[in-house]
């Protein structure tokens, strides 16, 4: 009888272990936080929670202070999930907190049963420092005259406590640099109208703080309308045959002519923009320049900025970009002068730019140089205005000897005209520097000048 029941509770165990051993996992949870820094406050961050066995069952988020103890996030799985990202986002008001000391306390449990009535379960405590302040931010300069698809320059003082700040319009961002004042919390920002957004587009000044906290403020202006040139372009299967064809980046076997150039004009423009934006995102934060900038010598503008450009192919229109700068004639193979001082950043080719010296004059500001025939500096070279960086040529998308010319701010394409006037520079730019200089003292007492 006795050895009966020992069979059967051998049995009951080896059962009650087949049943309940696919149901226990030995790991538990990992928890990740994202936090940019030991500051928290109303930016967004993500937490992310993985379960390498059963799945996650709980997790749970607390923040501790002074206020007491606060449920961030309580959230239940159905089974078989075995991560989630959770973004947490501070709503002060809702929360009854206020800036000082406190804790973030994370756990997560999953469905394990190796505790019976519970499984595994990883808890974090993070400690953090609430600031749920903004900067302060106060525009100093004033007049900003802006040309549709043309430059701004602002002067603008944010609290020390900003870790970011430039200036916004529709999506496009452009940084504002400090160090040119002894104020150290005096910042000066080049900015570009593009020319393909709406004329009525709000600009404001925005800062950001360590801890994610934003603030704003709105930037006066005057937008001057400009109209800018459309017209239609025929292109021939030869000039795709000829141009086009040698300078794709891959062999497109049996492609059509359309296919050909929709590929080049459309899909390796928008590479090819791409790299100026990235080039321009590496500028210095000084200004490096002095005076107006100059035209390529003996030059005449054939093409103007921002020309809207309909290609027909066959009687069909076929793509449609614009013109992101100038086109300058002049003798075949002339030497190309450096527009105003600076460093250079990109001397190579350049799609449908082909060879091509990109130039930075400091804060996010860049002149371009394509269709080159030869390069005559290289990258991390130091130029002086007129100093020859190369000749004109027919490289990339060129149908004859000329020089492609852009500025650009922060990889915005702009109206070069507006550089080459003494009196824009000394109205838009110069002037803000000496109105900001009535207040502040200059680090450098010499401001860009007029030559």
């Amino acid at each position: 009888m006795r050895r009966f029941f020992y069979i059967v509770l051998l049995v009951l165990i080896i059962g009650g272990f087949i049943y309940v051993y696919p149901e226990i996992e030995w790991s538990s949870p990992e928890i990740q936080v994202k936090l940019e820094s030991e500051n928290l406050g109303t930016r967004p961050f993500d937490i992310e929670v993985v379960d390498q066995g059963k799945g996650l069952k709980n997790v749970t988020v607390l923040l501790a202070g002074d206020h007491g103890e606060s449920i961030l996030v309580n959230k239940n799985y159905p089974e078989g999930v075995n991560g989630d990202k959770i973004t947490v986002k501070l709503d002060p008001k809702k929360l009854g907190i206020k800036g000082g000391a406190a804790e973030l306390k994370i756990s997560a449990e999953d469905r394990s049963r190796l505790k019976i009535f519970s499984g595994n379960k990883t808890t974090i405590n993070k400690k953090v420092n609430l600031d749920l302040v903004p900067p302060k931010l106060d525009v100093i300069s004033t007049e900003h005259y802006i040309n549709h698809g043309g430059s701004g320059f602002v002067v603008y003082k944010s609290s020390p406590d900003t870790v970011k700040s430039g200036v916004l319009i529709a999506d496009y961002f452009f940084p504002g640099y400090k160090g040119n004042f002894t104020d150290e919390d005096v910042y000066l920002a080049f900015f570009a109208y593009p020319h393909d957004i709406e004329p009525d587009e709000n600009i404001q000044i925005v800062a950001q703080d360590q801890a994610g906290n934003h603030k704003s403020a709105g930037l006066f202006y005057r937008l001057r309308d400009v109209n800018y040139r459309k017209s239609d372009i025929n292109i021939s299967e030869r000039f795709v045959e000829n141009v086009m064809v040698p300078i794709m980046e891959e062999d497109d076997t049996g492609a059509s002519h359309k296919e050909i150039f929709l590929k080049v004009n459309n899909e390796m423009r928008k590479k090819n923009d791409a790299t100026i934006k990235e080039v321009g995102s590496n500028s210095k934060g000084e200004m490096m320049w002095q005076g107006a900038f100059h035209q390529l010598s003996n030059s005449k503008v054939e093409a103007n900025f921002a020309d809207e450009r309909t290609y027909i192919l066959n009687e069909e229109p076929i793509d449609k970009q614009y013109h992101l700068g100038y086109d300058l004639a002049v003798t075949k193979r002339y030497p190309i002068e450096a527009a105003n001082s600076g460093v250079v950043m990109y001397a190579d080719e350049l799609g449908i730019y082909g060879n091509t010296v990109m130039i930075d004059h400091g804060m996010g500001l860049l002149t371009l140089y394509g269709h080159m025939s030869s390069i005559d500096v290289k990258v991390g070279d130091t130029v002086q205005k007129n100093d020859i960086i190369g000749r004109t040529g027919q490289t990339g998308l060129a149908a004859g000897d000329h020089l492609h010319y852009g500025i650009y701010i922060n990889g915005v394409a702009v109206r070069p005209i507006e550089w080459w006037d003494e009196k824009w520079i000394r109205d838009n730019v110069i002037s803000k520097i000496n109105e900001a200089n009535g207040e502040f003292n200059s680090q450098d007492s010499e401001t860009p000048s007029q030559n």
